[in-house]
């Protein structure tokens, strides 16, 4: 599976679209305030800091958790894979674009 298709950069707008994606081994959540959403725009300028959460130690089940901040509320974005060097992949590709 290749996750960057759930993640799309508009240079133009300097912005991001987050999808969600669920499968039987690989998913992707968005929740903004504790509810679950398919997509989300975020305006890179508008993004105040990040943390990541990164637990590879599953081998069933690699994941992260990438919380956005900013100014009034906070995206949990959320990836559960069955390749544990793939979601690593990912979760650098996230943070890259999120700097």
């Amino acid at each position: 599976m290749n996750f960057t298709e759930y993640v799309e950069i508009d240079t133009s707008a300097r912005a991001l679209l987050l999808l969600a994606f669920s499968s039987e081994n690989n998913e992707i959540k968005i929740k903004v305030d504790d509810k679950e959403v398919k997509e989300i725009k975020l305006k890179q300028d508008l993004i105040e800091f990040f943390t990541c959460n990164e637990d590879y130690s599953n081998p069933l089940a690699p994941e992260f958790k990438v919380d956005i901040y900013f100014n009034n509320y906070i995206i949990e974005y959320e990836v559960v894979g069955d390749d544990k060097e793939e979601v690593k992949k990912f979760c650098e590709y996230i943070k890259s674009i999120l700097i």
